[in-house]
């Protein structure tokens, strides 16, 4: 009973915020408009009334478009870009509802600068206000309030990054209490009743609480609220009896499946003479999209040169000034269609550095890096000459990485569909890189992103691994 008012006030809070911070914009848009002296008054200055009853309807309205965007839903952990594309569209469709009638009242004539701008300081300080509930949230979860007891269920090998990073998550509210292994993890000879699990620089132990055929005590006992099944889907069975042995509890089940094996988030739908066709593997990026997906490549490719130009001049001057060799560092590398090309970087590294090595990764003490070469890679300096790349065509902003062709023959034989990710133009950033994955790590994991990139396409989605980029670059995470 105590959790459910918890998880109600969890829920109410944001709602109850958004609408304080939606009710005041108008009135302070009014302020801006007619007593800030920001912006000269010639028709006098209207009564501020109106504008509240505005406020109120506003309230309804995007509170009504928010939650059924699915904003307040308290079993959600997104990532604040993904709220924020949230709150953005629902801003946009509420200004739209909102001033569509108000241009047809002759009743009283509202100010079309301050509803515009009230919309917009809206959108602010709710965008702020998110913002904010996330930071209370990660403090009351911080203090145990709110949070679901939760399960692993299924192989201990899946387990480890999993739990890592649900661990780390400050607003996703789990607390992993243990795992629960299947009938055939006793047999493959699991004799420790502990496994480790990497947190941060710590070693953190998770319980294996017992096996799926005890699962129903196991709940019981632990007073578990969410169990996550993470068996492949080949393993439908297993999962059909979790929740059969699990029916009639007060429990949440929820699935994880590998992303190499749901590479397809959208599955088309069709109809052809009374008969359902199911798109299984579809292609996003053909005929529109491609050119849709080029054009914002240029304007954007375009713009960033512009402004990068003094940073471009100052890097070649320091680069000039502290080793030899040439400015840029060309590289073949493989893009769209198995086509080869030069990639173009900031040399971070002494001239003919591989003639002794070959082609190999770099890594975190590479000796072939020069001084100001490890902060250029440091800070994903020396990928900025990439945006000519995108600018000729060879590129696009986001994407999957390219690699040089003695890799690629390398991988092609090692993992499948591996070819799939050269369906598209190679990028800058991409969906792999955003998630961690960068440098010196797993090329299977990489795959797995880039394979989801390539068969859930949008433009959205570019901007959303455009944005979440400039938060990879501060972290700085494998950058070397």
């Amino acid at each position: 009973m105590k959790n459910n008012k918890i998880h109600i006030f969890l829920f109410l809070l944001p709602i109850c915020w958004d609408a304080v911070l939606i009710f005041f914009s108008f009135p302070l848009a009014h302020w801006v408009r007619f007593y800030s002296n920001l912006i000269p008054i010639t028709k006098g200055i209207p009564r501020l009334y109106p504008y509240l009853l505005i406020s109120a309807f506003a309230v309804v309205v995007w509170i009504i478009i928010f939650y059924l965007s699915g904003l307040y839903d308290t079993k959600k952990a997104t990532h604040f870009i993904d709220e924020t594309f949230d709150v953005l569209k629902g801003v946009f469709m509420g200004t739209i509802i909102l001033l569509a009638p108000i241009f047809f009242y002759r009743a009283f004539t509202f100010s079309r600068i301050v509803m515009v701008l009230g919309c917009f300081i809206g959108g602010v300080l709710v965008i702020i206000g998110k913002a904010s509930m996330r930071y209370v949230k990660a403090l009351l979860y911080q203090k145990g309030i709110g949070i679901r007891s939760t399960c692993i269920v299924g192989p201990i090998e899946r387990a480890t990054d999993i739990i890592d990073k649900l661990q780390n998550n400050t607003i996703a509210g789990f607390r992993i209490i243990g795992q629960i292994v299947d009938e055939e993890a006793k047999q493959n000879k699991v004799q420790s009743s502990e496994f480790k699990v990497q947190k941060t620089n710590n070693q953190k132990l998770i319980p294996v609480l017992g096996e799926i055929y005890d699962i129903r005590k196991i709940v019981e006992q632990n007073k578990i609220d969410m169990l996550l099944i993470t068996f492949p889907l080949s393993q439908y069975q297993k999962v059909a009896k979790i929740i059969l042995r699990c029916s009639g509890m007060p429990v949440e089940i929820r699935f994880i499946p590998d992303p190499y094996e749901l590479l397809t988030s959208r599955i088309g739908y069709y109809e052809l003479e009374g008969y359902i066709l199911l798109g299984i593997k579809e292609f996003p990026l053909t005929y529109w999209n491609v050119l849709l997906k080029r054009v914002f490549d240029i304007g954007a490719s375009s713009f960033l040169i512009l402004i990068c130009s003094p940073i471009i001049l100052l890097i070649s001057v320091m680069i000039k000034f502290t080793s030899d060799g040439p400015l840029f560092y060309r590289q073949k590398r493989v893009g769209k269609d198995n086509k080869i090309f030069d990639i173009l970087k900031f040399r971070s590294m002494y001239e003919n550095a591989e003639q002794l090595t070959g082609p190999i990764f770099a890594s975190a003490d590479d000796t072939r890096v020069t001084k100001i070469g490890k902060a250029l890679r440091r800070w994903s300096i020396d990928e900025i000459p990439q945006l000519f790349n995108v600018f000729k065509g060879d590129m696009s902003l986001v994407g999957p990485r390219p690699e040089r062709p003695e890799f690629v023959k390398k991988f092609a034989t090692e993992i499948i569909r591996y070819f799939e990710r050269h369906r598209v133009s190679p990028g800058v950033t991409g969906w792999a890189q955003v998630n961690g994955l960068r440098g010196d790590t797993s090329i299977k994991e990489r795959v797995k992103y880039d394979l989801y990139y390539v068969e859930n396409w949008s433009l959205g989605l570019d901007i959303k691994i455009l944005l979440r980029t400039f938060r990879a670059i501060i972290v700085g995470k494998n950058a070397y």
